[in-house]
């Protein structure tokens, strides 16, 4: 018998490769898209722990909350938790203003964090690569990161890899995997 999880997220694109994911696992998801509120921290940790917590309470139902943030190699953590506001700051072009004449290496961290009555427990997914100087015309408002980050063993921006062949080996794959060996 199939377990289902409430999974935390207006992210359409987040929810789809979730999806994709956990085709043949022991796991259903019904996305949920709920009012959370973000506490200030730097740490990627607590930040998921706390929303976990949150989502947990209002449904009183088991709940996955799912937190993705971008790394630059050069900037030691940043911009992490401050992913999307320097995304909605700076945007693609000052990103690559930032990252000009420094290191271009980042990674993708996807924490997950699945919370019932009886537990909490996080599940960790890196995916390394490079920041590209050359901007991917295909843009995914969900995921604005991804027309231009190349991921190691690729030539081509994220943006320009599908959806199916992602989920394959992605920071949430990752992270999923280690969720699903958890239920198993």
């Amino acid at each position: 018998m199939k377990k289902q999880i409430y999974f935390i997220t207006g992210n359409k694109s987040k929810y789809e490769e979730a999806q994709l994911i956990l085709n043949n696992a022991s796991i259903v998801l019904v996305q949920k898209d709920l009012q959370l509120t973000e506490i200030q921290s730097i740490d990627q940790e607590q930040i998921v722990l706390d929303k976990a917590e949150q989502a947990f309470n209002q449904l009183k139902q088991p709940v996955l909350v799912d937190d993705t943030a971008i790394f630059f190699e050069q900037y030691l953590g940043f911009p992490g938790v401050y992913t999307k506001h320097v995304f909605n700051t700076l945007g693609i072009k000052g990103i690559q203003r930032l990252l000009r004449n420094s290191d271009r290496s980042a990674y993708f961290r996807t924490l997950v964090c699945y919370k019932d009555a009886q537990s909490c427990k996080l599940f960790s997914g890196v995916w390394k690569g490079v920041i590209t100087r050359n901007i991917s015309k295909l843009f995914n408002p969900d995921w604005q990161y991804n027309s231009i980050f190349i991921p190691e063993g690729y030539t081509k921006p994220l943006s320009e890899i599908s959806i199916e062949e992602r989920s394959t080996q992605s920071h949430r794959r990752k992270a999923f995997n280690e969720l699903m060996r958890y239920f198993a």
